[in-house]
């Protein structure tokens, strides 16, 4: 088993010990989100696929691209796909912050568990090129960590905290603790829906065409 595999089982460990818990699940409220018609779906920094597999699963009229730059997360992704046997995916090696894709060419994309890990320079990067790819009536659907209001989750997520935060320095504690409407209005986005889930958010943005 390579050390893709073993990351592969971190995120279904994630998601089991996190995300599954009672309550909202953020990978189901994403796929509620979704509609299950002709569609393109861009699954950005898709890493080993997790988000983008549950969208193609639920949703066969999908078109979903899971786009990375790391190939050895795309052959686990891969493998992912083959065992579902999915026939509306597309991987591919690029890299987010040019894709080198047609602008205007997907209905939704989303970034998962993504932004709290990049600095000020890859995050205005991504979204400007996410904004680039999105139709003008297109939604980028942001999953991100969020600040927990119950004691019993925020010892619960402490360990994670604490690994984002070493693994991170600087700017994970300000985007953690960022109002994340305002500050993706600052990249060209409005808000138009935010659901609170399990230790996350997800948000439904709209381009800005005033911007």
């Amino acid at each position: 088993m390579n050390i893709y595999s073993f990351l592969s089982i971190g995120y279904d460990l994630l998601d089991k010990i996190w995300l599954s818990e009672k309550g909202n699940d953020p990978r189901r409220v994403i796929e509620s989100i979704l509609p299950n018609e002709k569609c393109k779906v861009l699954d950005m920094c898709c890493g080993t696929f997790t988000n983008g597999l549950s969208i193609a699963r639920k949703n066969p009229n999908n078109l979903v691209v899971g786009l990375d730059r790391s190939k050895p997360m795309l052959r686990e992704g891969k493998r992912k796909v083959i065992r579902e046997g999915l026939n509306n995916v597309k991987l591919l090696c690029r890299d987010a912050t040019d894709t080198r894709l047609k602008e205007g060419s997907f209905d939704y994309i989303i970034i998962g568990l993504v932004l709290h890990e990049c600095d000020p320079d890859l995050t205005n990067k991504i979204l400007k090129e996410a904004h680039r790819l999105l139709k003008r009536d297109g939604s980028l659907i942001i999953l991100e960590w969020e600040k927990q209001s119950s004691i019993y989750r925020r010892i619960k997520y402490a360990p994670l905290y604490l690994a984002e935060v070493m693994c991170n320095p600087g700017y994970f504690t300000e985007f953690y603790k960022a109002d994340k409407k305002e500050f993706f209005k600052g990249y060209g986005f409005e808000t138009s829906l935010s659901i609170s889930c399990n230790y996350t958010v997800v948000m439904k943005l709209k381009k800005n065409l005033e911007a």
